[in-house]
């Protein structure tokens, strides 16, 4: 397989101007379903992805201002009240926006990102970050940087390349598209491998900076906590700010559809406008209800009343809606996603197939958008625990590769670890072991006093122990992995020192 790659100066089709001078402004992607180019080998749908990023005026958007949230009681187990406050924080930070008419995105820095030391020696990944960037992607935000440039039809004939690269990365003020992100002008870098001579494989672009000098700052949108242990978002950035107010704005007017369990009030529910021409609702807000956790559901529903705009006859009208929702919006929750696995997913949450398409509502079709967010949203974080390696030779030592979810800031207080103690004083170490091609997990069960230390331990003898890693009893989860160890006969165990 022969992998080849090439610098793009110059876009061959863009969806608006391009403006090629000197920038101040940062820049926003929009989130949606898949449109049907945008195929793994074109290099969209990677792990992890909800959605695709669509052009101006298919943006998908909530139109209802308050949506719920809550826990469930996986969640609340493994994080507790402090995993509870972590996502709250992110909550506020959005909660405290204002109104779009009034946000103003040059007033929001280029970078909002930090380092807690401690927190990345420790291998920690900050919930509140991570929710705040999960956050975005359910309000119709996408990742500006990685969606900068996208290549739209690939194809190598006669040792010739063709390639439509379009941009999806806008300007807030003008909106227009821009290959500009937080004050820096960027190019780009495209990629392909060919395979049996003629097959075009993994097709990607990546954005770089014009200056190799030039600041790399990019949104909370973007994401890469999860990459990155230590770092974490003291709130949004300009460009996140300036997609929040391309999604919400009034002024942005599209034929769209209420959600289903959206009615009229008064003696008569059924009289009210469904399908209109609306603006955005100007400011969402996320508040909390409590959860039956056996039934998935509110202990009682929840009852909402709001007053809709739409346009009727180039009249701006207004009517009296009501929301009645027997389930959370977002649910919170905690998991083991990947059991025993390497390469352990951070998260798993609901995606972009249910968003309601509304692109034949205003004469399109076939289009990709506009729509409307729809409801509900699970997000669950794994339940990351310690890892370990060992491999070759070397199979008696034991590399801590451990990424753990964290609460830290960039004050001097110590990082929170995560899962809490869960009571239970049984650790759970889940040894994968590789030989060739041949793998074999086996799972083990600590005993002893809860919080208590619990040792790992090897032997070729069942005589003679030698420790691998220590870790606390503490109900979490924790995963070995050994890859063609050198001796022919090993036994393991967990004991307490």
């Amino acid at each position: 397989m022969k992998t080849q790659f090439r610098p793009v100066f110059c876009l061959l089709q863009a969806c608006c101007a391009i403006s090629l001078g000197t920038i101040d402004a940062g820049a926003f992607s929009l989130l949606g379903p898949y449109e049907p180019w945008m195929s793994l080998t074109n290099g969209f749908q990677s792990a992890g992805d909800i959605g695709g990023p669509m052009n101006l005026g298919s943006a998908y958007r909530w139109n209802v201002p308050v949506l719920t949230y809550s826990f469930d009681q996986s969640f609340l187990d493994f994080f507790g009240s402090n995993g509870v406050a972590a996502v709250e924080s992110a909550i506020q930070i959005l909660n405290n926006l204002p109104p779009a008419s009034q946000l103003n995105p040059a007033t929001y820095p280029l970078d909002t990102s930090a380092i807690n030391y401690q927190a990345q020696a420790e291998g920690l990944v900050d919930l509140k970050s991570e929710t705040l960037f999960l956050l975005l992607q359910q309000l119709g935000l996408a990742q500006p940087q990685r969606f900068m440039f996208c290549v739209h039809d690939f194809s190598v004939t006669a040792g010739n390349t063709n390639a439509t690269i379009v941009l999806r990365n806008f300007d807030p003020f003008s909106p227009a598209a821009t290959n500009g992100l937080n004050g820096t002008l960027y190019t780009s870098n495209l990629t392909w491998q060919i395979s049996n001579g003629t097959q075009v494989d993994n097709v990607s672009i990546i954005a770089i900076p014009v200056n190799s000098l030039a600041p790399v700052e990019t949104a909370v949108a973007d994401g890469g906590v999860e990459t990155a242990p230590g770092s974490f978002y003291t709130g949004l950035t300009e460009d996140d700010a300036g997609g929040l107010r391309y999604l919400l704005q009034t002024n942005d007017y599209t034929f769209e559809s209420l959600l289903p369990d959206v009615h009229g009030t008064g003696t008569n529910p059924d009289d009210y406008v469904n399908i209109a021409l609306r603006g955005g609702v100007n400011k969402i807000t996320l508040i909390r209800e409590a959860l039956d956790s056996i039934l998935g559901e509110f202990f009682s529903p929840v009852t909402n009343f709001y007053t809709d705009s739409y346009v009727s006859n180039n009249v701006l009208m207004h009517q009296q809606l009501v929301r009645v929702t027997s389930r959370p919006d977002f649910l919170f929750a905690a998991a083991d996603l990947n059991p025993g696995k390497p390469f352990v997913p951070f998260c798993s949450r609901t995606g972009t197939t249910n968003w309601i398409n509304n692109a034949a509502l205003n004469g399109n079709p076939s289009g990709a958008g506009p729509g409307v967010v729809q409801p509900p949203v699970a997000i669950i974080f794994d339940k990351l625990g310690r890892q370990f390696v060992s491999s070759g030779s070397s199979d008696t030592v034991a590399t801590d590769e451990s990424k753990l979810w964290g609460s830290f800031d960039a004050s001097t207080n110590s990082p929170i670890a995560y899962p809490i103690s869960q009571g239970s004083g049984q650790t759970t170490v889940r040894m994968w072991l590789t030989i060739g091609s041949i793998e074999q997990d086996f799972e083990l069960k600590s005993v002893g006093a809860n919080g208590a230390a619990v040792e790992m331990q090897t032997s070729t003898d069942l005589a003679n122990w030698t420790t691998l890693f220590t870790v606390t009893n503490n109900g979490g989860l924790c995963t070995y992995f050994v890859y063609n160890p050198a001796s022919t006969q090993r036994f393991y165990r967990l004991a307490s020192p």
